[in-house]
């Protein structure tokens, strides 16, 4: 099949399935994936389940929470995780339960800030189709609450920028507030709900129902032709995909560099590295739930590609890549294996298909284990 304009294959791709440096299994379907900067991987699920392997795959400890784990934030020593209407603490080292406090509504997000919990929450009515109200939270570390911020509008996304902590508006006020140091709090006027947030090296900002992204100054950087949906920084700028599956990659000041269209996309983000570019990875839903696909962010070059089960959440760091999929399964990429396996993609292509394909078996099944 022809690919998308805007992108170019190489002629030999890469097998993702052959590259990755760890699959395991959650046991119920993955809603979170979180790296932590000491290389552990931590999955939440749809019912609750949390999971933490070390750096080496090994499994540490899996725990139950009351409801699906939306976010997770980690330090030294504790991490913090939203599970239905509550903040849990837990222990890095045993999963053990420290502390939950519920909320009013749903959790939607909490982070470490100041050496305090910052949260996030909203409330929900079923019969008018919209949030009644939300709020913002901050606790001590020992799950005491320190003050409590009410709103008319749900903080949709919560962007670090430089030393700030930023969260984008729906209605009716739109824009964004500065929650850096506690109410009340700064608010940078917009006039269309914002939808996304992200942020990398050379760029943080909002993407907004009417397609428009700001960066955090203020700015107006790009408009794209429909509502952002998803929004990723990256080290040149920042690719930015609209609710109608069209892919761009900007530029920090807005300017063009390609754009990829198709179906919807479920998850992207920027992570790990070939030959000084980049990469860009994107699920886009498919017949056999979602396509993943590594493209080169500097010209839009598809590296791979592969079939998986429904990509419900990707994360990275300098070094990894995670993503979990409805089906329970959790895969890892690493850099030095991912440039490894890239310098043997002609060999590995010359393979012999039953042959690939019983060794690549049988490498899950060890890896499952």
């Amino acid at each position: 099949m022809r690919p998308p304009y805007g992108v170019r294959r190489y002629p030999v791709s890469m097998d993702l399935n052959d590259a990755a440096w760890m699959v395991r299994s959650l046991g119920q379907s993955v809603s979170v994936v979180h790296l932590t900067a000491e290389g552990e991987v931590l999955a939440g699920g749809w019912d609750g389940l949390l999971a933490m392997w070390d750096a080496d795959g090994g499994l540490v400890w899996k725990t139950s929470t009351p409801d699906r784990v939306s976010a997770i934030a980690v330090n030294e020593d504790s991490i913090l995780a939203t599970s239905g209407l509550h903040v849990l603490l837990i222990d890095r080292g045993t999963g053990d339960l420290r502390w939950s406090v519920p909320l009013e509504g749903s959790a939607d997000d909490v982070r470490w800030w100041n050496d305090e919990v910052l949260a996030v929450s909203s409330v929900y009515d079923i019969e008018h189709h919209d949030f009644l109200e939300s709020a913002v939270w901050c606790f001590a570390p020992d799950g005491a609450l320190q003050w409590v911020e009410r709103m008319d509008e749900r903080p949709w996304s919560v962007v670090a920028s430089e030393g700030r902590l930023l969260g984008g508006l729906g209605r009716p006020r739109c824009g964004w507030i500065d929650l850096t140091n506690g109410p009340p709090f700064d608010h940078a006027q917009g006039d269309s709900p914002v939808t996304c947030g992200g942020s990398g090296p050379a760029f943080a900002g909002f993407g907004c129902a009417d397609g428009s992204v700001w960066g955090v100054d203020g700015n107006r950087l790009s408009t794209e032709a429909s509502g952002v949906a998803l929004l990723n920084g990256a080290a040149s700028g920042y690719a930015v995909t609209t609710e109608d599956g069209v892919l761009t990659v900007r530029e920090k000041d807005g300017a063009k560099r390609w754009a990829v269209n198709g179906a919807k996309v479920h998850a992207q983000g920027v992570g790990l590295s070939l030959d000084g570019a980049d990469l860009l990875w994107m699920a886009r839903a498919s017949s056999q739930d979602s396509e993943l696909s590594v493209l080169r962010i500097d010209d839009g070059t598809v590296l791979a590609s592969v079939s998986t089960a429904r990509v419900r959440h990707l994360h990275a760091n300098g070094q990894r890549l995670a993503i979990g999929c409805e089906d329970g399964e959790v895969r890892v990429w690493e850099q030095g294996l991912f440039e490894r396996r890239w310098s043997q993609r002609d060999a590995t292509v010359n393979e012999p298909q039953n042959e690939r394909a019983s060794a690549l078996q049988a490498k899950l099944r060890a890896l499952r284990g």
